[in-house]
Formats: C-alpha cells, structure tokens, sequence
C-alpha cells in the first residue's frame, strides 16, 4: 500500500475531486457500463458543479493524500450510516486507498453509535463492497438523463 495520510474535505480541493471523480469513472468503468452509462455518470460534477459542490458539504468526506500532497481518493459518510461516495484515481485503483478511506468511514459511524452502514454500489465498486463484508439486499435501476444504471444495495452489521 501507498502512504496515505487522510484529511477531513476542504472546499479548496473541489476542483480537484471532481476531477478526481470524472478520471475514476472514465477510466475504470468501462469495463462495466457502456459509453452513454460513463458519459451521463462522469459528466456529473461538470454538469452540476454547484449541486456537486453542495453534496461534498454534507456529512464527513474524507480525502487520502499521498507524500506529494496529490488526492487520491475520496469518500463520504451521510448520512451517518451511508457510504454515499468512494472514488479512487485510477493509477490508485487496487493500491488499498479505498480501503483506507473506508475504513475511517466506518470508524466514524461506529463512533456516533450506528449499528448499521449501508452503500448503493455501482458494478464497479460492487466487488469491493463484498470484501470489506456487506452483503447484497436488492438491486435497483436508477434512471438518470434517461439512462438506466443497475446499482446495488448492500448493508454491513457493524
């Protein structure tokens, strides 16, 4: 694994996760969606910046940072029983940086009393989700700019 150290998100490095999201999707996803799925699902931080820029506002996000300072990954709890993102760069992708950024995550609900954290994964981040020990509850079709995505509920016992 990488030396990650994790910080607490500060509207200073909006730009860079979105960026950090547009580069996880493009790169990483296309071997589970196809290319309307990448284009709708990626282009959403620049479709929607302030709406983007609200969400990372909400409940904890939790940046890995390398010795560089360069992000890595990131990730939000919100509420505080949800894993509502987790993103990796690409080029970080399998490195344990998710994992990391989970794992604060989960620490946190734990701490605030939650018995239970729950995730709606996508195809790509279904895997790991299994991993780290949740199991599936359903599967869902989300419709956005008319195109369909299946995700899947999953919840953990903490």
């Amino acid at each position: 694994m990488t030396s990650i150290q994790l910080r607490n998100y500060n509207p200073h490095y909006e730009q860079e996760l979105s960026q950090l999201y547009y580069d996880a999707i493009t790169k990483l996803a296309p071997a589970y969606y196809h290319p309307q799925q990448i284009k709708v699902w990626a282009n959403y931080p620049r479709k929607h910046p302030n709406e983007f820029a609200e969400l990372l506002t909400q409940g904890t996000v939790i940046m890995a940072i390398n010795s560089k300072g360069k992000v890595m990954g990131f990730g939000q709890l919100h509420p505080k029983n949800y894993i509502a993102l987790l993103y990796t760069l690409p080029e970080f992708n399998r490195l344990g940086v998710a994992s990391a950024i989970y794992s604060k995550l989960e620490q946190l609900a734990y701490i605030s009393h939650q018995t239970t954290l729950s995730v709606t994964a996508s195809k790509l981040s279904q895997p790991l989700f299994i991993k780290l020990g949740f199991e599936l509850i359903d599967t869902e079709i989300a419709v956005r700019d008319d195109i369909t995505f299946e995700r899947y509920n999953m919840v953990k016992l903490l």
